[in-house]
């Protein structure tokens, strides 16, 4: 990618992500999120990785790292960036449940401390609705716009489902299968707790 389109890149990414942290589509959602989870990685990629909001394994560096290594590795390519089709992770909390926090104001400290409790945040992940979903995918669609990759790794049903019918693919979503849209390459892939190096080897022999 020439020098200026990266420029270019960095700097709608940047404009985005400011509206993804000020953004009020869930307000639910906003009392036990310390930060919207933004994407990382090369700002030029080869290949996005989509994930369904973050979770364990992609809040474990090591496991995170071994991944992003693992694509690069298999594909032989080096410019690897990863995002989330939901940028709040939903909780399901106790606290939040019988105390009402007032106002729009977050129930969490900068060290990620319950208000509520004084005690760090026990609220437990649980998988977005269709709802929350369909309210955080414009930013998917547009960071994907932004890139335009060769490759988008759609890990899980849910990510394939939604991604692929914004593009207009209602035929049934079937791991393992790769869709041409667009210009570019949509793998549809387990979820990234099951994604190993012969499924990725799979990929890469279906794209040659």
């Amino acid at each position: 990618m020439a020098s200026g389109n990266r420029d270019q890149n960095i700097r709608r990414v940047i404009e985005m992500e400011d509206r993804i942290a000020n953004c009020k589509r869930c307000e639910s959602l906003l009392q036990c999120v310390r930060r919207p989870a933004m994407g990382k990685g090369d700002l030029d990629p080869d290949i996005l990785m989509v994930f369904e909001c973050e979770s364990a394994y992609t809040r474990d560096v090591t496991k995170i790292v071994g991944l992003r290594n693992l694509v690069k590795n298999e594909f032989k390519l080096d410019n690897v960036y990863h995002n989330y089709m939901v940028r709040c992770q939903p909780k399901a909390c106790v606290i939040r449940n019988s105390v009402s926090c007032f106002g729009d104001a977050g129930c969490l400290d900068r060290n990620n401390n319950c208000m509520l409790s004084d005690k760090p945040c026990e609220g437990i992940p649980v998988k977005p609705t269709n709802e929350e979903i369909l309210a955080c995918l414009p930013f998917l669609l547009e960071e994907i716009d932004i890139f335009r990759p060769s490759y988008v790794i759609l890990f899980g049903e849910r990510v394939a489902f939604f991604t692929l019918r914004s593009y207009g693919m209602f035929d049934n979503v079937n791991i393992g299968q790769k869709y041409v849209l667009s210009g570019m390459n949509f793998l549809i892939a387990s979820a990234e707790d099951e994604f190993d190096a012969k499924k990725c080897h799979e990929f890469v022999e279906i794209t040659s």
